[in-house]
């Protein structure tokens, strides 16, 4: 059409003008969209430029080329070019119907990408290429079956609107999968490390059948991750054949492969420059001689290798396998050559995303530092303290290079901020707690200083608890925290489960946090608590420690904690541990009442794989009486038993009980826990919901007194277990957490408790 419309305009000029001119004028005509001064970029004549045929035929293909031209004409009047156009139609808008699996705005995105994007000039010619491509993507998901239609529809002004129909079809299910040349490994076998496939007959909710070209290819993948982790080294997949039944519904696949030879791990050997002692580094090594080849220990024996390096400021180390196989003795000799590259210094550290925290807050958590090398354990650490001032819900750190440079790296800190302050109030229930009510007024970080400022009032069934207070930190220039409380708790000790007594607490704390080590903190108060006791029926417990002490007491305390918290994040944790042991002593001489309380926990989070954790926690409680104190107080005693520490047994019910029959706690405490973790679903803030499989163990004993029922002298034999499942969810009116759980050694005057659960908040 084009070349026609050319031979055209060259013959009506060569016929109309015997000799050729120079321009003085330019004219254009027909615009309506398109500035004058697009169209003045793109012809390639201007005033003073002589006009002959093989310029104007340059002249309208430059235009036509721009696409934005149905018709182009040259014409001459005296000296003036007249360049007469006419515009494509502009695409209005781009509609979609029927584009069940494929979001709307990608198909949108794609469009543009190819020049039919909305404000983008109409090539007709263009639009059925674009339906091919539309048709292609469909494919590659599994839609054989799929019909595109266009239609154009005319608006005002020289627009147009662009419906495109969609007419999906059934996807094409996955019929059956087969190999050809698997010797050692049964077909079902390697099936089964596929994640699509054929899918079984009471799976209808699974789209395991599910084809696209994006799945199998993960799944080629993951067979060749599969042989080449059992020693195949040399092995191929030579072809993959996907055809379709005529229906255009069930899609075959055949892979044909070789496996090849079965090899071992032969000699290892390091070289280049090492750094580190030979031996340092070969204690990283995930793979020994001798062992079934396994390209797996061999990518992680290279992260490690090259993490060990980035210690040093070798960030950038490169470490090249070179495995050399033997076929006469099916052996792979391995050699890691090291090459640190260039040792790189940090040369400033940028903090952004930060709006309401201070930069000194962030860099006092920042264990790298500017003019020192770049540590790849210290940005390690770095996040993993950030990660756990609880302020922040993203934390990312690059190291991008210093243009001009190879031996410096800036270090580029980008914090996605919580939101830090919070209003709550709420209602939950319990099967242990009954109705709890909680509101809560919380600021973590008061004026981005990283302060903690919080009020909170919680009331259930038998506590109601008041508590004020303020967490100062970096209170000194060495990173000592400074911290202040004030609380109030009413306890009705029967609703608890336990006699029938009342306890009336009011506390002052004042205290602080010290750093000593990058993950260890001491903490260091003083607590002035003020007791009151009601008693409705009295007990020999009661009634001995009333005789010695009244119902009215004055404690002053002096606590020490320590703490260590390695793991990678507060809530949900996959790795790391944290410990924590406490003392409390009521200082003699100062109080009414002279004992202690000693309490150690530890959590260990160990990731099993990238969705299975496991935690195993542990619990050890001891308190006594010194001087004159004639016992712990009984209101002071641990307790065991309810959904917080062994489920499956009700609340408090493990332990010593009175002559009444009510559990009375004790002064030493056992409690274990082993449980495995995996998400069940997430939202924008990462998993918030977990199921977990447990096992519970714990007991409560009195070593003071012996007119008690329970548990006599210290003994593991008499440890309560309970086994099942368990769930939490942090919802928007506080923590869930339900667990269904079985005794396994319960007793005949055991009480047990199958469900429990409690939603809101817990204290």
């Amino acid at each position: 059409m084009i070349r026609i419309r050319l031979f055209a305009l060259l013959l009506l000029l060569a016929m109309g003008s015997a000799q050729a001119f120079t321009i003085e004028r330019i004219e254009l005509r027909g615009l309506e969209r398109i500035a004058q001064g697009t169209v003045l970029n793109y012809l390639p004549l201007s005033p003073g430029d002589e006009v002959t045929p093989a310029a104007s035929a340059n002249a309208i293909e430059a235009l036509f080329d721009t696409g934005f031209f149905d018709d182009v004409q040259l014409l001459a009047e005296g000296n003036t070019l007249i360049v007469a156009m006419r515009e494509r139609p502009a695409i209005a808008q781009i509609e979609f119907t029927g584009n069940d699996s494929i979001d709307g705005d990608r198909l949108r995105d794609g469009l543009a990408g190819a020049g039919l994007g909305e404000g983008q000039s109409f090539d007709r010619s263009l639009l059925a290429t674009i339906e091919r491509e539309l048709e292609q993507q469909y494919f590659a998901l599994g839609f054989y079956d799929t019909d595109i239609q266009s239609t154009v529809s005319p608006l005002p002004d020289n627009r147009v609107s662009l419906r495109i129909d969609v007419t999906e079809g059934e996807p094409a299910s996955v019929q059956a999968i087969r190999f050809i040349g698997n010797q050692d490994f049964a077909t079902d076998t390697l099936r089964d490390r596929f994640e699509m496939g054929p899918k079984s007959w009471w799976a209808f909710l699974s789209n395991r059948d599910k084809y696209s070209r994006e799945r199998l290819s993960a799944d080629l993948e993951r067979l060749r991750a599969f042989y080449r982790d059992r020693g195949y080294a040399n092995f191929q997949i030579e072809s993959t054949q996907v055809t379709i039944t005529p229906d255009r519904q069930r899609i075959h696949v055949t892979i044909n492969m070789n496996e090849g030879l079965k090899y071992t791990v032969g000699d290892i050997a390091l070289a280049g420059d090492l750094v580190f002692p030979e031996a340092t580094l070969r204690e990283l090594l995930q793979i020994e001689t001798g062992e079934t080849y396994n390209q797996r220990g061999i990518t992680r024996t290279i992260s490690a290798l090259r993490e060990k390096l980035g210690e040093r400021g070798y960030a950038f180390a490169r470490i090249n396998p070179l495995p050399e196989r033997r076929d006469e003795d099916q052996t792979v000799d391995l050699t890691l050559f090291i090459d640190p590259a260039e040792r790189v210094y940090v040369r400033r550290i940028r903090i952004s995303g930060n709006e309401t925290t201070r930069d000194d807050v962030i860099r006092t958590e920042l264990r790298q530092f500017e003019g020192t090398w770049l540590s790849t354990a210290d940005l390690r650490e770095s996040e993993a303290r950030l990660g756990r001032m609880g302020f922040f819900g993203d934390i990312s750190i690059d190291t991008p290079r210093v243009p001009g440079t190879n031996d410096q790296v800036d270090v580029e800190v980008e914090a996605v901020e919580r939101l830090s302050g919070s209003l709550s109030a709420g209602v939950g229930f319990g099967s242990d707690q009954g109705v709890i009510l909680n509101l809560g007024i919380q600021q973590d970080n008061v004026f981005g200083t990283g302060d903690r400022a919080e009020f909170v009032a919680n009331s259930n069934d038998s506590d109601t608890v008041y508590r004020l207070s303020y967490l100062e930190r970096n209170y000194t220039l060495s990173g000592i925290d400074r911290r202040y409380a004030l609380s109030f708790r009413d306890r009705d000790a029967e609703e608890a489960d336990l006699a029938d007594y009342g306890v009336e607490s009011a506390t002052a704390s004042y205290g602080f946090r010290i750093p000593v080590g990058a993950n260890d903190r001491i903490g260091a108060d003083l607590e002035f608590e003020d007791v009151g006791l009601q008693l409705a029926s009295s007990t020999n417990i009661q009634d001995d420690f009333v005789a010695n002490n009244g119902t009215d007491n004055a404690v002053i305390r002096a606590n020490l904690s320590w703490t260590r918290d390695s793991r990678n994040r507060a809530i949900f944790a996959t790795q790391g541990s944290r410990q924590n042991a406490r003392l409390e002593v009521a200082v003699p001489g100062a109080s009414d009442l002279e004992y202690y309380r000693f309490n150690y926990e530890q959590s260990r989070y160990l990731a099993l794989t990238e969705r299975f954790t496991l935690v195993l926690d542990g619990t050890l409680s001891y308190g006594d009486a010194y001087g004159q104190g004639g016992g712990l107080p009984f209101y002071e005693s641990f307790y065991a038993g309810g959904i917080t520490t062994v489920r499956g047994y009700e609340r408090n019910s493990l332990g010593p009980i009175d002559e009444n029959g009510d559990s009375t706690g004790g002064n030493l405490r056992v409690l274990g826990r082993a449980e495995v973790r995996f998400p069940l679903a997430q939202d924008d803030e990462g998993n918030n919901l977990r199921a977990a499989t447990f096992i519970d163990a714990g007991q409560v004993w009195d070593r003071e007194r012996t007119d008690l029922d329970g548990p006599g002298d210290v003994s593991l034999a008499d440890l309560r277990y309970a086994a099942g499942l368990g769930l939490v969810y942090y919802s928007p009116i506080g923590p869930l957490s339900m667990s269904v759980a079985r005794p396994l050694n319960d007793k005949a005057d055991d009480q047990t408790q199958f469900f429990q659960f409690t939603i809101g908040a817990s204290f």
